[in-house]
């Protein structure tokens, strides 16, 4: 039986914390990482732009592609079919880590 107090997240559902924080800071985009199921590549690609979406970077090998979203489409960007998994892509910073 599995444990009631363990939530459980579906990796399709968008970040919304970050989301949320990108429109607080007055973003108008966000930058998501995308897998594509295979064969998928332009189909997915099309649905991106029309929500809006400026594709940055692709690779076909792989099923990837990054993508500027509007804010107010990240989460239609979770439901384009042929899409398999969505994560919002943070820049890195320039401090060092810390031990």
């Amino acid at each position: 039986m599995p444990n009631a107090e363990v939530p459980v997240v579906p990796t399709a559902k968008p970040d919304r914390n970050r989301i949320e924080q990108a429109k607080r800071d007055g973003h108008l985009t966000v930058p998501l990482m995308i897998s594509v199921r295979p064969g998928r590549d332009e189909e997915v690609e099309q649905a991106l732009t029309a929500l809006g979406a400026t594709v940055e970077a692709r690779d076909r090998r792989i099923g990837y592609l990054r993508a500027e979203v509007p804010v107010d489409k990240v989460e239609d960007a979770y439901l384009v079919t042929g899409v398999s998994k969505v994560d919002v892509d943070e820049p890195l910073g320039n401090r060092l880590p810390e031990p």
